[in-house]
This record gives C-alpha cells, structure tokens and sequence, in this order.
C-alpha cells in the first residue's frame, strides 16, 4: 500500500456494470478515511450515459449512515470527501482515461478487473492491466463477481487477514511496512499478517516483526510455483487482501504482462493491491 497518508486523489474508473459497483464502495470507503478527493470516469462511445447513471456518492454514505441523507452537501464537504465526476466521450476507455490522468494525477487507481484473463472489458477492450500499466500508480484490483472487504450496507471494512508474498526483491520490508500502513489507516484492531515465501529457508529473507496488542504475523515458506503457492494459501487462510510490490521498470506495472502479480491477479477470490517497490 502506498502510503495512505499521501493518499489525497483516487480515480475509479467504472463501466456502469455490477463488478464496477463494488469497486465504487471501495473506491468511496477508502477516500473517507483518507479524506481524498474521488474522481468517477465513465467513457461511453455513443454519448448514452448520463450524469445520473453514475454511481451516487452521497446517497451511498447515507446509507451507510455517514450523512443524514443524500442532499447532505455539508456533511460531505465535513467529512473531508471531495468528488468529481466525469462522462468522457470515446471509444478507447485506456486512453481516455490516460489522457484524464496525464492533466489530474492520482495516487491511488481501484477498479473491476474480470477474471477471463484479468480484464475489464468496455466495448470489447481489454482496460485493467492496460490502464495500470500505462499510469504509473498503485492499483487496487476488486475481482468481478466478490464482495471485497467493504460491506455493501453499512460501509464498514471487514479485513482480517493480509497476504504479503516476499522475496529477497523487491525489498520485503517496503511490503511489510505498506501492509501495517493500510491496517493502520483502517482501524484494524486484529489482524492477521501473513508473509508468504516461495522458496526454502535459504532464500527466505529476514524480517524484524514488529508487536503490536491485535496484530499478529506469521511465517509460510512453500516451495512450487510461486503463482499456484500464492492463489492457494490465499483460500486456504481465507485472505481479505493480497499485498504485491511489483519491481517494475519505467512505471507502475511495465512489468506486469505475464508478471507473478497479474496472474495472481486473475486468478485469487480477494482484492489485489499491486503496488510498485
């Protein structure tokens, strides 16, 4: 996780569809506790979409009981949460959305990803990893078709355990440390740490754990594929997230294409935070 102190600009970008909805909820419940400014992009090529088919932000935070209802214009300006919604015209979200962020960087990307390959597919486009690949930023992946760790009905986060996979590079410790960050910010009062290793105690690297009442960590060392390793001791700890830093080369996720990280993505039943070393 990057640092959710410096979090001050998230962008989601939707395509309207169900799995896109609950990559909102996370997108929203994260700019609360961030107190961030939410961008919501939507490209539609036939100029058929409206400013009413995208998601409502404060009629979400009402339900949630955040705000009294969904007019509530000064609570939302109280909490902090600033918003910004855009309708582009095209038929290339990819690059809508690249050019959107070469003028409004962001900090933070969440988004749908279907797993047929790991893509969100507007007009038949692959858009996810492209679009992850292309901006530069760290990225939460919700897998279409899973509820994620934000309750649709009250917004509260339910997160029990992080799986951190760490190797000797990139630096385990910046994995570690991004994982504490997020429970940090979340109000995490138990969790469960669980720093996974691909490999034989050899290349296991060494880690100094920190103690801290309710949070505990504990160590796996599996050997075998490091993508099947990973997706299986997710479902078999029941993780809530998985943590990867991804080393990377010019930008966030150049080395993604075939990548550990974007298989996993594809692949396991929980969010993925990818985030570059």
């Amino acid at each position: 996780m990057p640092d959710t102190g410096r979090i001050h600009r998230i962008l989601h970008p939707t395509d309207l569809g169900a799995g896109s909805a609950v990559a909102f909820l996370h997108a929203l419940r994260i700019a609360t506790i961030t107190r961030s400014v939410l961008t919501i992009l939507h490209v539609d090529k036939g100029d058929s979409a409206e400013w009413v088919d995208l998601p409502g932000v404060r009629s979400t935070l009402a339900g949630w009981g955040m705000l009294r209802d969904a007019g509530d214009m000064e609570g939302l300006m109280a909490m902090g949460v600033g918003v910004h919604k855009v309708l582009h015209e095209g038929s290339n979200p990819v690059r809508a959305c690249l050019d959107h962020l070469g003028e409004h960087p962001t900090d933070l990307i969440v988004l749908s990803t279907h797993q047929e390959g790991g893509r969100v597919r507007w007009f038949g486009r692959q858009v996810a990893e492209p679009l992850a690949r292309g901006a530069g930023e760290p990225t939460l992946f919700i897998p279409d078709g899973e509820k994620g760790f934000v309750d649709a009905a009250t917004g509260k986060v339910e997160m029990n355990r992080i799986l951190v996979p760490v190797a000797m590079r990139p630096d385990p410790r910046r994995a570690l440390e991004m994982a504490m960050r997020l429970a940090e910010r979340l109000d995490l009062e138990r969790i469960v740490f669980t720093l996974l290793h691909v490999g034989d105690t050899s290349t296991d690297p060494i880690i100094e754990l920190p103690e801290r009442t309710g949070w505990s960590f504990e160590r796996i060392v599996r050997q075998g594929d490091p993508v099947g390793t990973i997706v299986h001791v997710a479902e078999a700890t029941r993780a809530d997230l998985v943590l990867m830093t991804t080393k990377g080369h010019d930008g966030f996720l150049d080395a993604l294409r075939g990548s550990t990280t974007e298989r996993v993505m594809r692949a396991v039943k929980c969010p993925v935070l990818a985030v570059p070393a």
